[in-house]
C-alpha cells in the first residue's frame, strides 16, 4: 500500500478501516443516521451504540503475532505466553468483536463468516507455535511459525481486508 507520507496513511486508516457506530460531535446526527443506513444497519437508542472495531489496528495486531512469536522461540522475549490461553480465539480484541457486535452487525455475511473461522484457526496455529517450543520442538515450533501459521496470518488478514471492502462499499451505496 504505498503511501507517499506518514499523514496520506493515517488518513487512510481513519476513513476506511474504521468502523464507527458512535456520534460524534464532528460527524453529526444528521451524517451518522446516513452512515448508519450506509451500513446497511438500523439505528439503535445512542445508549446502546458503541464504537465497534478498527480493522487497520486489527490486522497490525495480527500480523504482529509473528514478530511476537519469533522473538519468544529465539529467547528475546520475557513474555510468558500460554498455548491454553494463545489458542481462544475471543481473547484479543478482534475476537471479543467477531463474537458480540461484529455477529449482531454482519453476522449473515459470507465473508464474516469466513473470518470467524479464519480468525480462530489463527489462534489454534499460534497456541501450536508455543506449545511445540514449550515441549522442547524449537525446530518443529519454527516451522510452524514460517509455515503453517504464517498462511493462517495471511488468510486471517484476508478475510479482514475483504471485511472492509464490504464496509466501504455499503458507504459508498
Amino acid at each position: 500500500m504505498g503511501y507517499r507520507n506518514q499523514a496520506q496513511a493515517g488518513n487512510r486508516r481513519e476513513n476506511i478501516f474504521s468502523i464507527y457506530l458512535t456520534p460524534s460531535r464532528e460527524l453529526g446526527t444528521d451524517m451518522f443516521g446516513k452512515f448508519i443506513a450506509a451500513l446497511g444497519l438500523k439505528q439503535q437508542p445512542q445508549e446502546e451504540i458503541t464504537q465497534v472495531i478498527n480493522l487497520y489496528d486489527a490486522v497490525l495486531a495480527h500480523k504482529a503475532w509473528k514478530k511476537r512469536l519469533f522473538e519468544y522461540l529465539e529467547g528475546h522475549s520475557k513474555e510468558n505466553l500460554e498455548p491454553n490461553k494463545i489458542g481462544v480465539d475471543y481473547l484479543c480484541v478482534l475476537g471479543r468483536w467477531i463474537h458480540s457486535d461484529g455477529m449482531a452487525h454482519f453476522g449473515t455475511e459470507p465473508d464474516f463468516i469466513k473470518l470467524v473461522d479464519e480468525h480462530a484457526k489463527f489462534h489454534v496455529h499460534a497456541a501450536k507455535v508455543v506449545e511445540a517450543h514449550q515441549l522442547g520442538n524449537s525446530s518443529l515450533a519454527m516451522e510452524i511459525l514460517t509455515g503453517s501459521f504464517d498462511e493462517q496470518s495471511r488468510r486471517t488478514v484476508n478475510c479482514l481486508t475483504k471485511l472492509n471492502a464490504l464496509v466501504e462499499a455499503r458507504q459508498k451505496a
